[in-house]
């Protein structure tokens, strides 16, 4: 069961995605790198957590789903995350232009 949240929708990075792949980020639930949610796509995250909390953290934030069914965060990219304990971080992250990469804090959950 969520028991708080956070909607930060913060830009954390904004440039070449070599670059990115060797930033740690400095976030209230620890410091994150790159590869502790780049294979974790949010999808997934129905696996992990029950139905009600995967579907509140979607209400919460906003999220929606295109026709393959795949979620997507600020400016239409597509959301990972990583779980730490019981904190939940939802990023989106991807090509916003030809070799320009964003990466967006969407938002942290407490189970």
């Amino acid at each position: 069961m969520i028991t708080k949240y956070e909607i930060t929708k913060s830009l954390l990075f904004d440039g070449d995605e070599a670059e990115a792949v060797h930033k740690s980020f400095s976030l209230p639930a620890g410091s994150i790198k790159f590869n502790d949610f780049a294979n974790n796509n949010f999808e997934d995250l129905r696996k992990v957590i029950t139905t009600d909390d995967f579907e509140t953290i979607v209400k919460t934030g906003g999220f929606n789903a295109d026709f393959l069914n795949l979620y997507k965060g600020s400016e239409r990219l597509r959301l990972y995350y990583t779980k730490k304990g019981n904190t939940i971080a939802v990023f989106a992250y991807g090509e916003f232009q030809p070799t320009r990469y964003k990466l967006y804090l969407e938002g942290i959950w407490e189970l």
